[in-house]
């Protein structure tokens, strides 16, 4: 968990368990937003000027959730903000995701997080948060009876403590 120690440093400390379960977590979700689209073939000049995001919100929820429609009430203004932005919102997400694993795989067991990699985290932990929310359907207004023994219940809640910890230190 983060935590505040003297002088204002935060650290986070973790047990091999917990260093391995976010390991692969964080891989899985870099698997994830890999670019499903084949930059082969894209148009040089949209590619350099960042218009060769595609234009169709994902079929996969968890994907649709971390890149919603900019405009639910008109399709094509809603294409369009997609093709503009979806690129690079992906490439931020990704690169949040490797300043996480990259601290993670260095490490010693406590170690010092900086202001920019806290805020790489709290990235990080909000996006894997709304792909697993999403995969176990946990919606404000759930109809549906959460299982509080599933184990995805208790890796989201744990992921919930996490970044509750973290934005605490930084409060």
């Amino acid at each position: 968990m983060f935590k505040n120690k003297l002088g204002g440093k935060l650290t986070l400390e973790l047990d091999d368990a917990e260093l391995g379960v976010l390991l692969q977590l964080f891989e899985q979700m870099s698997v994830l937003l890999e670019d499903p689209e084949n930059e082969s073939g894209a148009d040089p000049l949209a590619k350099m000027l960042n218009m060769s995001g595609s234009t169709q919100i994902s079929e996969d929820p968890a994907l649709a959730r971390l890149f919603p429609d900019g405009y639910s009430d008109d399709e094509h203004a809603s294409a369009d903000f997609r093709r503009f932005t979806e690129q690079d919102l992906r490439s931020q997400k990704i690169a949040a995701l490797t300043t996480v694993t990259e601290t993670l795989k260095e490490w010693p067991g406590k170690t010092s997080v900086t202001p920019e990699q806290a805020q790489d985290w709290l990235k990080a932990l909000n996006d894997l948060r709304l792909v697993l929310g999403t995969r176990l359907e946990i919606t404000d207004s759930s109809d549906r009876d959460l299982d509080p023994e599933d184990p995805g219940m208790h890796l989201y809640n744990y992921l919930t403590y996490l970044q509750g910890t973290l934005i605490d230190t930084l409060t």
